[in-house]
């Protein structure tokens, strides 16, 4: 049994099977985490200001199958993101679906998926990789960065059956917990600038893994090392 928090505008006691949208990260379904912290700060910043909630709940992992993203790599993550939200531009959106058919995982059969959390305005983080403009540590910093946080995903209705609603309370944007998040948005939207202009006018190199590198390269996620061994020329 876990305990999760969900941050809202409204109270959610039963939440609702394939009713959300699919354009989310992982897709339609409920998204939680385990991070009290993390909760207050979706219902503030991504609610409705006047009124912010957040909702709790206990969910009993027994017999679920759990797919937790980060075992499998940054790769895995920006590919589930990528098949569920899509890339703006084309020539990143055809990078996408190649890395899709070669890094995503099968999720069929899971019914909870973690990992990280990517808000509307952290996409431009994942299109800039797949524009070979950073690699994959520099997509995790900037992640970190930003304070996302992980989150829990239910996609089964099994998950939905298993999830109890425990309690609900209002919460108040902070100034400082405001002023953090402008920063942390401003300081990625300032790398992500000096990198494109590195690259457009002084020839940068990116160094590391890039999404042009991933394709072309046969990359497998070592967990106990916590990184990528290259195990072929594809």
């Amino acid at each position: 049994m876990i305990k999760l928090y969900h941050g809202s505008d409204h109270i959610i006691k039963s939440p609702s099977y394939l009713g959300g949208k699919p354009d989310n990260d992982y897709g339609n379904g409920f998204y939680t985490t385990e991070y009290e912290d993390r909760a207050r700060s979706w219902a503030t910043l991504n609610g409705n200001p006047e009124k912010s909630i957040v909702n709790v709940y206990e969910l009993d992992f027994d017999g679920m199958q759990v797919l937790d993203l980060n075992e499998h790599g940054v790769l895995a993550w920006i590919a589930e993101v990528v098949a569920n939200r899509g890339a703006n531009q084309e020539a990143a959106s055809i990078v996408g679906k190649r890395l899709v058919e070669l890094y995503r995982v099968d999720v069929e059969h899971y019914d909870v998926i973690k990992g990280y959390r990517a808000d509307d305005s952290y996409t431009q983080v994942v299109e800039a990789f797949l524009m070979n403009q950073i690699n994959i540590h520099e997509v995790e910093r900037l992640f970190y960065k930003g304070s996302l946080g992980n989150q829990v995903f239910l996609r089964s209705s099994k998950a939905f059956e298993k999830i109890h609603w425990l309690d609900a309370y209002e919460v108040e944007l902070l100034e400082e917990d405001k002023q953090a998040d402008i920063y942390a948005r401003r300081e990625v939207n300032q790398f992500l600038n000096s990198r494109m202009q590195a690259i457009l006018l002084d020839g940068f190199e990116v160094p590391g893994i890039t999404a042009r590198y991933a394709l072309q390269n046969q990359l497998v996620y070592n967990r106990e090392v916590g990184g990528y061994e290259n195990v072929g020329i594809r």
